[in-house]
């Protein structure tokens, strides 16, 4: 197992347990105290670390670094086999986003302008924001992202820095950015030594166990599939002829079985339109709402059932798991620790020259563009330091709002209606032992030792007890 997988699932262990320590709230107007314990602040699979992160980054997004432009959402998924080789190497999955996130860019930058006068228009520049999401409805291993364009390109004319929006987007515009893509990434598994020059998949564990792989971008079957000898009912190897462009809907198109899908696009004032987006394109993996006991009387060795997003074709709308088996899930679903999850390109990068004059959240600056100097045009004044790529500390949201937005629960109001103060950080056992003792509050103990309620109840338990308790 790797160390950093091993490591998610020793800070998950500890998530809100008071037994390793809390913040100590005081209430100065009747004398209230109240604990929060730590979270573990996972990037895997924690529910409640997840939501938080999900909301602080939209909400950042939103209204720090989005300017009031539209924006586009494109998905591209990969084949089993292409899968396989992004989970298993970084440097691979880095190379991809580039070059997939580069083709839709320059489509944008060759497309837009056309709509418009290009001899008096110059120095054409896109904006995406990419996310990498390692997790398919079902829990799988299913790397594949989710790129949100700004629907339009950032150029210069004689009135300046401005937004050229794209125009006449159809599903016909995404079939030469599917063949672009495709070509690219064939160059790129080449590079890596993924694919040999006649276009055959050198992958060692491939020819040796799967026998024949014609294309690089053939998928293999799931293992569920090849373990039980079903290889002829997976619906992939049903397509007609995947060296055709495919329309599987609107705005949503399959070539040698890479899937694009651009259909939503979002206008630039409606931010709660966008910040939906972003929570949707940064939510974690684990749904809770979607996980249930099958015997909830004996959660011990119960069942857990997972009811799908959406039915599949066979008509099957949710699975059955050993708590063994959802556990080997999660544990593939562990970004590493080096790994970005959320990447920046085009006009959103921080080393862009423009960038400091689109994001809202940072001040503007002088001579770039010709309307931010006209005095009287409601134009902030020029102050503040340029942004180094990264929100600064006040930019980010205070754990207690991301508890009430998370969860609904703000840990800060006293039962009084006062505002409490944090009055300690205790981390030391004897002194976590004597407050626990002296509020009446039983100690929790490891998961390994709570076998009276079932180690999926300790997992996913979040404000069930009725003690002022919270996970900060």
């Amino acid at each position: 197992m790797p160390r950093h997988v091993e490591a998610e699932f020793e800070r998950y262990r500890k998530c809100g347990i008071l037994d390793y320590g809390f913040v100590r709230l005081y209430c100065k107007e009747c004398s209230e105290e109240r604990i929060v314990g730590f979270s573990c602040k996972g990037r895997g699979f924690c529910p409640r670390c997840g939501g938080r992160r999900r909301d602080q980054t939209a909400e950042r997004l939103v209204s720090e670094v989005w300017p009031e432009a539209d924006a586009r959402q494109w998905v591209l998924t990969f084949p089993h086999q292409v899968r396989h080789w992004l989970s298993r190497d970084v440097n691979l999955f880095g190379d991809v986003i580039s070059e997939v996130t580069g083709v839709i860019s320059r489509f944008y930058e060759d497309h837009t302008i056309h709509y418009f006068d290009r001899d008096h228009v110059y120095a054409l520049s896109a904006g995406v924001i990419s996310f990498v999401q390692l997790f398919g409805s079902s829990l799988t291993l299913n790397p594949h992202l989710h790129m949100i364009f700004l629907d339009g390109v950032y150029g210069r004319d004689a009135q300046g820095l401005r937004f050229f929006p794209h125009q006449g987007f159809t599903t016909e515009s995404m079939f030469d950015v599917m063949y672009a893509i495709h070509a690219c990434l064939e160059g790129v598994f080449k590079r890596h030594g993924y694919v040999r020059e006649d276009g055959t998949a050198s992958e060692p564990e491939l020819d040796a166990k799967d026998g024949e792989v014609a294309l690089p971008f053939r998928p293999r079957a799931p293992k569920a599939y090849r373990r039980k000898g079903r290889l002829a009912q997976h619906p992939s190897w049903h397509q007609k002829d995947a060296d055709k462009m495919s329309v599987e809907g609107w705005c949503n198109v399959r070539f040698k079985w890479l899937s694009l899908h651009a259909g939503v696009a979002i206008k630039g004032d409606d931010r709660d339109g966008l910040k939906r987006l972003f929570r949707y394109a940064a939510r974690s993996s684990v749904s809770l709402s979607q996980l249930s006991y099958v015997t909830p009387d004996d959660p011990d060795r119960s069942e857990v059932e997972l009811q799908l997003k959406r039915p599949w074709r066979d008509g099957t709308d949710s699975l059955i798991f050993t708590q063994r088996d959802l556990v080997e899930k999660l544990a593939s679903l562990v970004p590493p620790s080096w790994f970005n999850l959320t990447r920046y390109y085009g006009v959103f990068a921080s080393a862009h020259a423009w960038r400091d004059f689109i994001v809202p959240g940072v001040k503007k600056k002088k001579s770039l563009c010709p309307a931010y100097d006209e005095p009287g045009d409601g134009t902030p004044p020029p102050t503040g330091k340029p942004s180094a790529g990264r929100a600064a500390p006040e930019y980010w949201l205070p754990w207690a709002e991301l508890l009430r937005k998370t969860v609904g629960v703000d840990p800060e109001i006293c039962t009084c209606g006062a505002r409490m103060v944090v009055d300690d950080a205790i981390t030391e056992a004897e002194k976590i032992a004597e407050i626990l003792a002296r509020l009446g509050i039983e100690s929790t103990g490891a998961p390994s030792a709570r076998q009276s309620t079932g180690e999926l109840d300790y997992i996913y338990d979040c404000l069930a007890r009725t003690t002022s308790r919270f996970t900060a």
